[in-house]
């Protein structure tokens, strides 16, 4: 069996192991999605390793990069995130084989370390590969509308047609935080993260100095106005306070979430934190010491940053 990086021209094939390994599931196995996420990332195209047999892939591992950002220091990060084996070839070792080679090559190109947010069933396999487990994710949750509205995608639609994300220059002013690691926000990460993305849609309110993006889940019959991300000037705090206002009035959802932020100051009436995000494991690569990261002690990933994929 032969190991080998992934080219562009592996593409279909690629596709068509994930579906005939995973099924169509809640995330569609596309091409357009596949070259979003892999190639067209501005973090970098991602580390993917093939098991082939006679020129066949029989086995894929996807390690998406990403970038967390803590004072001055980016600190390049991957995330564990596709995975298929021909269901002919399952039993032989080669989701560990190819895990642990794409570990063992991204420490050597100085990535820093690997993250991702396993289901129970996959967690146990992880861990006996190195990594920890961190818990849940924790979330700020506020009550949202006095007159909720049942979940519907046709109102969906209108609001994100309402509050579309748009464009922002590249000489956009996003905040800072020099104690805390975040995702470093940027016009090219916000127009291929909420404006490409082809399989969820999303809305937002972006000025000058403040701005949200949000999307709408499903809970029960009624809505989740979830923000996936939120930054803020400082003196700009009433501005976003009043657009969040504007959102929740239009969107009308039982509830409100999002994570505690790195770039806004204020709470915003917001309850928390409660461990309702998703589990999230972590393991060392080039970096040896993650004690900011453990627990989500100085770590403050956004919901947009740690949504499944």
């Amino acid at each position: 069996m032969e190991i080998s990086s992934a080219h562009s021209t592996d593409l279909p094939e690629m596709v068509e192991l994930l579906k005939k390994s995973l099924g169509e599931g809640l995330i569609p196995k596309s091409e357009k999605y596949f070259q979003w996420k892999h190639f067209d990332n501005p973090f970098g195209r991602s580390k993917i390793l093939l098991a082939k047999e006679e020129n066949k892939i029989v086995g894929l591992r996807a390690f998406m990069k990403w970038s967390w950002k803590n004072g001055e220091e980016i600190i390049s990060a991957v995330r564990a995130v596709d995975t298929a084996t021909d269901p002919a070839f399952q039993g032989k070792g080669i989701f560990k084989k190819l895990t642990l080679q794409a570990v063992a090559e991204c420490a050597k190109e100085g990535i820093g370390l690997v993250f991702n947010t396993p289901n129970n069933s996959s967690k146990p396999g992880y861990l006996k590969m190195g990594w920890t487990d961190e818990g849940r994710m924790p979330l700020l949750l506020k009550a949202g509308s006095l007159r909720p509205t049942f979940y519907s995608d046709a109102r969906n639609s209108t609001l994100f047609k309402n509050f579309p994300v748009k464009e922002l220059n590249r000489d956009y002013n996003f905040p800072q935080n020099n104690r805390i690691i975040y995702t470093p926000l940027t016009s090219d990460y916000i127009s291929w993260r909420y404006i490409s993305c082809p399989i969820v849609n999303y809305g937002s309110i972006c000025e000058q100095g403040f701005g949200i993006i949000f999307r709408i889940k499903k809970l029960k019959q009624f809505s989740e106005l979830r923000i996936c991300e939120m930054w803020c000037q400082h003196g700009k705090e009433i501005l976003i306070k009043k657009a969040l206002k504007e959102v929740v009035k239009a969107a009308r959802p039982l509830m409100v979430s999002c994570a505690p932020n790195a770039l806004v100051d204020k709470n915003f009436n917001f309850f928390g934190p409660f461990l309702k995000g998703p589990i999230t494991t972590i393991r060392p690569l080039a970096l040896t010491n993650l004690d900011k990261f453990n627990n989500f002690n100085s770590w403050q990933p956004s919901i947009g940053s740690m949504e499944l994929f």
